[in-house]
């Protein structure tokens, strides 16, 4: 597997940055972890759409945003002879209001399916599992993997399901985790994000191979959050716009952060 990151910031973006967003490649498979703001741009169209499933963790704008424009580009791609098959859209279904409006969208070369704490899928070689996290609307996180390496994609969640993800998270290679908070300005430890700081705690006690961090409040540098949990786990970097990793280049990347 191989991870290319389209999004780093909430709830905004800025110049040269994106909402969150994430592409995982694996021989022809392609899976997109959101489709934050402006995420759609680092894809190559319409390469991309092949072969590709697009899984929305929850219905927040800032990581649904350019599901539209990916529904859009498919059906004109579609209509070119461009793309043979439509692409795949896995989300949860509340809020309804929104589920609706994206699964009734007629512009769309896709399919869609509602997802669950209990629902399980196989796309191509990954396997791919969820776990409910604690957030104002139905929220999931997501663990990828194949024969080789797991990746796991914490999305939008409270420390108050710490335990929970740990356990999603145990042993992973890369733990994926948002970071929106600082511990500086005094949040209270049970907030609807996390803290750079309980992303740490969550990394260093799911065991993880490493930790990268995303989900930055624009207004601030990535290098706090890294900092900041880098006082309880070691091996973090941040999430870059345009960077592909590869899983052996983590411990590098950790180096050059020190």
């Amino acid at each position: 597997m191989k991870l290319k990151v389209l999004g780093t910031q909430s709830p905004y973006n800025t110049l040269g940055h994106n909402c969150p967003g994430f592409l995982i490649t694996d021989n022809e498979t392609k899976i997109m972890l959101d489709c934050g703001s402006g995420s759609h741009s680092l894809l190559n169209f319409p390469n991309d759409l092949n072969n590709l499933s697009i899984i929305l963790s929850h219905l927040h704008r800032d990581h649904y945003n350019d599901v539209y424009n990916m529904q859009y580009s498919s059906f004109v791609f579609h209509n070119q002879k461009r793309i043979e098959r439509p692409i795949d859209i896995y989300l949860p279904s509340n809020p309804v209001s929104i589920y609706q409006d994206i699964i009734e969208e007629t512009n769309s070369f896709a399919n869609y399916s509602a997802i669950s704490e209990k629902t399980n899928l196989q796309i191509g070689n990954i396997s791919i599992d969820f776990c409910k996290t604690d957030h104002p609307v139905e929220t999931y996180a997501v663990k990828l993997s194949n024969e080789d390496r797991t990746i796991v994609y914490t999305s939008d969640t409270s420390f108050s399901c710490k335990d929970k993800l740990v356990e999603f998270a145990k042993n992973a290679d890369l733990l994926i985790c948002e970071s929106s908070l600082l511990t500086s300005y005094g949040f209270p430890e049970i907030n609807s994000h996390l803290t750079a700081k309980q992303a740490g705690i969550i990394a260093k006690e799911s065991n993880v191979g490493g930790l990268m961090l995303t989900h930055f409040w624009p207004e601030e540098l990535p290098e706090k959050f890294v900092q900041e949990a880098k006082s309880i786990f070691s091996k973090v970097i941040a999430a870059n716009e345009g960077e592909i990793i590869d899983f052996p280049k983590i411990k590098e990347k950790e180096e050059d952060l020190r």
